[in-house]
């Protein structure tokens, strides 16, 4: 596709979703090289758990605050500037200053960022797949497999093995 008002192409938009599991360098290095080969702006992303369940004030019970009653805004500002500074790490590490990178928060990984990428004109989805097996995987579903089936945008998916 052609800008017509410049003459030059229209640059897709390629977002890499991260996690914080050790298989994470292998899909951003390999998210990074792809995007770079199609010259597409690049955004990388990582979903940090939704904030209200942090924050929520219960009333105690049967003499039971719970475990963030006191505090909780600190625990959730925490959370997210740790997921700030692994994106700022992350894009510092592949050394290239246009990456872009956002934190988000949402009721679960896959929807925060299929939400994102409906709403920012993402192109590809690019993201690791953590291979489980056993009671594993009846405990913790495939986040890949879940966004496929849900996905109206491509997505790559990097076989991690790990």
């Amino acid at each position: 596709m052609i800008n017509s008002e410049i003459n030059e192409p229209v640059r897709k938009n390629i977002l890499i979703a991260l996690d914080y599991h050790p298989s994470a360098e292998k899909v951003a290095k390999e998210g990074y090289e792809f995007a770079k080969g199609m010259n597409a702006n690049i955004i990388i992303v990582h979903v940090y758990a939704e904030p209200a369940f942090y924050a929520a004030d219960y009333s105690p019970i049967m003499g039971y605050k719970g475990a963030y009653t006191d505090g909780a805004k600190a625990v959730v500002d925490d959370i997210k500037k740790e997921g700030v500074a692994f994106l700022e790490a992350v894009a510092s590490h592949l050394g290239d200053p246009a990456i872009k990178t956002v934190a988000l928060s949402g009721d679960t990984i896959e929807k925060a960022i299929l939400d994102y990428a409906d709403n920012n004109s993402i192109d590809l989805i690019v993201m690791g797949s953590h291979a489980r097996h056993g009671i594993g995987k009846l405990l913790m579903p495939d986040l890949s497999e879940h966004m496929i089936k849900h996905s109206k945008i491509p997505i790559l998916i990097i076989r991690t093995d790990k």
